[in-house]
């Protein structure tokens, strides 16, 4: 089969590869569809944890072309995605129902090859159904569970006032989904105005540039502040947007050694959450469920369709300016 790997930072190829067997609790998956992460970034750029070379790819969906003897739920051409965290679930975190902090935890894509190729394996119990969902939408259902997990972290009170700061794939799931849980409005702040008018075109109620928003002066006027941008000085001045009582919920990924300056006794008087949320939990299938829903739209946030063989251009691109939109990639051709 066909691959791209990362074989060191900053070096991706296509080349062949053996076809996976699936071990007895898994099922081999024909890749349709992959979408491209800031995570398989980081680890192209060697600043994520794992080892080389490496298929990366978490987002996907495709069709089953084998299962292992002991798989009983799902059969030899079904349309299937998968929650790529595969937990032990015997670790002291998982039997805490704390999984996504499970010590022997296995991710498709970073520890163990992923989506990235023609074909791929994964444990039939991280496996989901998507019938009904093109590929497409089905390999946007891990970010959109990743979502689904964040806002759970954060809450949003009904009749909220919801701002978000970047208009990327994350940052429209995160608007959309504001809103259906209940926001009264949602605002979102992005550098580009191309994002922004899709963001008012998915459901946003109001959209500025950065420079515009500042000048707003909205001090103390947000229950719930998102940051999608993972930019600590852009982080930095989120906070004094947060009603008092309010949260601010981290969800863009800042570098690991990065730093932010917050005033401690503001966070005291003020009585401001700060959410952190990382991966997800069990929500994977909720996630289908919006998906299958039609209440958020993800199609739109699909910018660049490309082949496996378009990747080591891609990747070098992508390292040294705005990614855009979604990439998704189609490693046995591009079918929607």
């Amino acid at each position: 089969m066909k691959a791209f790997f990362i074989e060191k930072p900053n070096l991706g190829k296509v080349r062949d590869a053996e076809i996976p067997v699936p071990a007895d609790d898994e099922i081999l998956l024909e890749v349709k569809a992959a979408g491209v992460c800031g995570t398989d970034v980081h680890i192209y750029k060697g600043e994520y944890f794992g080892s080389y070379p490496r298929i990366p790819g978490h987002e996907f969906s495709g069709i089953v072309a084998g299962v292992g003897k002991n798989v009983t739920k799902f059969k030899v051409g079904q349309r299937v995605a998968a929650d790529p965290n595969i937990f032990c679930e015997s670790c002291d975190a998982c039997k805490e129902n704390r999984q996504n902090f499970c010590s022997d935890m296995e991710v498709v894509g970073v520890t163990r090859h992923g989506a990235f190729a023609q074909y791929l394996t994964v444990p039939e119990r991280c496996v989901f159904d998507v019938s009904g969902l093109t590929f497409t939408e089905a390999s946007m259902v891990e970010p959109l569970s990743c979502v689904v997990y964040g806002q759970e972290k954060a809450g949003i009170p009904l009749g909220a006032s919801v701002l978000i700061f970047g208009a990327g794939p994350i940052g429209l799931m995160h608007s959309q989904l504001a809103a259906i849980n209940g926001a009264a409005s949602v605002t979102v702040v992005d550098l580009f105005e191309d994002k922004l008018a899709l963001a008012k075109k998915l459901g946003a109620d109001y959209t500025y540039t950065s420079k515009e928003f500042e000048k707003l002066g909205l001090v103390n006027s947000f229950e719930v502040v998102i940051d999608c941008t993972g930019v600590p000085r852009v982080i930095e001045g989120e906070i004094k947007y947060v009603k008092d009582s309010g949260t601010i919920l981290f969800f863009g990924v800042c570098p690991d050694n990065s730093a932010i300056t917050i005033n401690p006794y503001e966070v005291f008087k003020r009585e401001i959450k700060i959410c952190g949320s990382f991966a997800l939990k069990k929500t994977f299938g909720k996630a289908v469920a919006f998906a299958k829903s039609g209440k958020i739209n993800l199609m739109d946030l699909v910018d660049k369709k490309l082949l496996l063989d378009d990747a080591p251009k891609l990747f070098e691109d992508i390292v040294s300016g705005n990614s855009g939109l979604k990439t998704i990639f189609y490693p046995n051709g591009i079918e929607i």
